[in-house]
């Protein structure tokens, strides 16, 4: 799943990035509403976390203008020391969870999955495009779209493919892709997976000169890198 983060507070925002990717989800952050919101026009989101001062407005100012383009956003709001009042207010004006910082890991993760599954049918049929760079996923038809070709994947190269580009530049292990696209099945052997990645490198040109490298980390798994233009052309 995909969750929007705005944190003014980088330190904790790493924090709760590493919590989400250790709960087997991508995390974007943003240090305020205003990134986050122009985002929206092209990226989906499935759940937003919020910090009660969203960095340019109030929390309770972002909900609805995120609902207004992406209906049914589950969100939650993380406040500092929070008096009930200021609880009661942030559930009022729309939150469906809150949180106190400095999070706890096991309990934050149990919230966002809750609300997650709670949210599961909420994704509407018309925003099932994700955007990265010039790489467009159609979820609806498992296809990928990039300088002007489109390139058709099976369901679990479309999952491969996706995991890693909404965790570009970071490694992600053979064990995660296994639990996220394979379900935790551990019949899936290593080779499959190294077939798969194969297979999706050549059908999306994921070379330097496309702007993206797939790399394999021998005894970990892979990792997927953007390449500056300037460094593509000179590959």
């Amino acid at each position: 799943m995909r969750i929007a983060l705005i944190e003014p507070d980088v330190r904790h925002a790493e924090l709760v990035d590493r919590l989400i990717f250790a709960g087997g989800h991508a995390c974007q952050h943003f240090v305020a509403s205003t990134p986050f919101l122009a985002s929206t026009s092209t990226q989906f989101f499935d759940l937003l976390l919020t910090d009660s001062w969203a960095g340019d407005r109030p929390a309770e100012d972002v909900i609805p203008r995120a609902r207004s383009i992406l209906p049914g956003l589950p969100v939650i709001i993380l406040m500092s020391s929070p008096r009930e009042s200021e609880i009661v207010a942030a559930l009022h004006a729309g939150a469906d969870d809150c949180l106190t910082k400095p999070v706890r890991g096991p309990e934050m993760l149990a919230r966002v999955d809750a609300l997650l599954r709670r949210a599961g049918l909420r994704r509407p049929s018309n925003r099932r495009c994700d955007i990265f760079g010039s790489y467009v996923f159609d979820a609806a038809n498992f296809t990928v779209t990039f300088h002007g070709q489109t390139a058709a994947l099976t369901p679990k190269e479309f999952g491969f493919t996706l995991l890693l580009f909404n965790n570009v530049s970071r490694p992600v292990s053979r064990a995660h892709i296994l639990e996220t696209v394979w379900a935790r099945r551990r019949d899936v052997r290593s080779r499959t997976l190294d077939t798969h990645a194969s297979r999706v490198r050549t059908k999306l040109q994921l070379r330097p000169e496309h702007g993206y490298c797939l790399t394999l980390l021998y005894g970990y798994g892979y990792q997927l890198d953007p390449v500056p233009p300037e460094r593509g052309a000179g590959a």
